[in-house]
């Protein structure tokens, strides 16, 4: 198995919650947006005290992102960098190789919806570029949106068009003014509001507009229905983390405590990636 794990991480000098995270959850490839100015070294320097399996940092210039990969380093290619964007190809030692996007997308203090909507359009052109360059759709998105799983720029056909369920998603694509869209899905549509597992959302904002989420879910996981067979939404494997060892995240009213940690929840994705092997018969149209 293959664990991700993104955390934004509001520029926090974090490590020792950073070490304790990918120890607790056997983190395979660790994402920080908003990494503070420590350099790389140092976190790995942390990661790497008293494990064998050691991380390494490829390529995190001049991403806005930081990896830290437990995979040697001929195992990761980088794709493309546009700062807030980053793809990289990553080839397991055991099984196929998938497309990682990498996303820390604008704010919505400065950006408006409609922005954030055309930024949207334009990652959905990179990643069905970089699936043209590498010949498959094995890709799996996690990040910050600063959007939720229901806004246009996540749900538009032109947007990520990612769906609630896997029925849907393992469709491929649909058809829209006479042009095939492919599907992303999106099991962060079961990680919103008091009947999720863990808490309502990744985010909390509260403001005196008419309208406000109080909690958001900008922080997600979208999945090609390629890698769906390799996937489950179960609580062990789709995870909004709130707690690190004895640390609580978030404050005694519930919310995620930006004082002492950040203002998001690190969310952890797990993909059974040694399933897959370059016979698989699970190919979809690219569409």
């Amino acid at each position: 198995m293959t664990t991700f794990l993104f955390w934004n991480i509001r520029k926090k000098p974090l490590l020792d919650e950073l070490v304790c995270l990918c120890q607790e959850n056997d983190v395979d490839i660790l994402i920080l947006a908003e990494k503070p100015d420590i350099p790389d070294t140092e976190v790995q320097i942390a990661l790497n005290k008293g494990i064998d399996n050691q991380y390494l940092a490829l390529y995190n210039s001049p991403s806005r992102l930081s990896f830290f990969f437990r995979y040697p380093a001929e195992s990761i290619k980088p794709i493309s960098d546009e700062g807030s964007i980053a793809i990289r190809r990553i080839s397991p030692p055991i099984g196929a190789d998938i497309l990682l996007v990498a996303l820390h997308l604008t704010s919505k203090l400065h950006m408006s919806e409609n922005g954030q909507t055309f930024q949207a359009i334009r990652v959905s052109q990179l990643i069905q570029e970089a699936e043209s360059m590498v010949g498959h759709t094995r890709t799996l998105v996690i990040g910050d949106l600063n959007m939720n799983p229901f806004e246009v720029g996540v749900v538009g056909a032109d947007g990520f068009h990612a769906v609630m369920t896997q029925s849907i998603a393992q469709k491929g694509s649909r058809k829209v003014q006479g042009k095939n869209k492919p599907f992303f899905y999106n099991p962060m549509w079961g990680r919103m509001g008091d009947t999720s597992v863990g808490t309502p959302g990744t985010y909390y904002y509260r403001s005196s507009d008419y309208v406000t989420y109080f909690w958001n879910t900008f922080d997600q996981v979208l999945l090609r229905p390629e890698l769906l067979d390799y996937f489950s939404a179960d609580e062990n494997n789709l995870k909004v983390i709130y707690k690190i060892g004895d640390k609580n995240l978030l404050t005694n009213k519930g919310i995620p405590n930006s004082k002492f940690y950040s203002d998001h929840l690190p969310i952890l994705v797990t993909l059974k990636l040694e399933r897959i092997n370059q016979n698989d018969q699970y190919q979809r149209p690219m569409g």
